[in-house]
């Protein structure tokens, strides 16, 4: 899977991204618990969020969407959604996530990625 420079995360996936990253790279069921990933969809520019085992399918192995948010559960999920949402009408007034992602400064190697936590209601870089 690919993972966004920027990546916004609740709470849970803040402290479990490592566990959550390597269950994801290697396509396996590491972690008992169910987690979504909000992707962006390349074609249309649209957030989508699903439960994580979804990228499991064949298609998505041959064709990695780009993994821009983690969240432990749906409510989350949603939260966090329309947090990139307003924070992409802000910076580019308009709803395409690709250019709201090349407008954010680019980061070092050793930087990436750089989890946006969620917290409370607030975001904290």
């Amino acid at each position: 899977m690919v993972f966004s420079d920027y990546i916004y995360v609740d709470e849970y996936a803040y402290s479990n991204f490592g566990k959550i990253k390597e269950n994801i790279d290697k396509r396996k069921k590491i972690i008992v618990d169910t987690f979504f990933v909000i992707i962006l969809n390349e074609y249309t520019s649209k957030l989508e969020f699903t439960e994580w085992m979804f990228l499991l399918q064949r298609h998505y192995k041959e064709n990695p969407p780009m993994i821009v948010g983690l969240a432990k559960d749906y409510e989350s999920a949603e939260t966090l959604t329309c947090h990139m949402i307003e924070n992409c009408m802000i910076k580019v007034k308009s709803l395409d996530y690709i250019a709201y992602l090349a407008s954010l400064p680019e980061l070092t190697d050793e930087d990436k990625p750089k989890l946006l936590k969620i917290s409370g209601g607030k975001m904290y870089a």
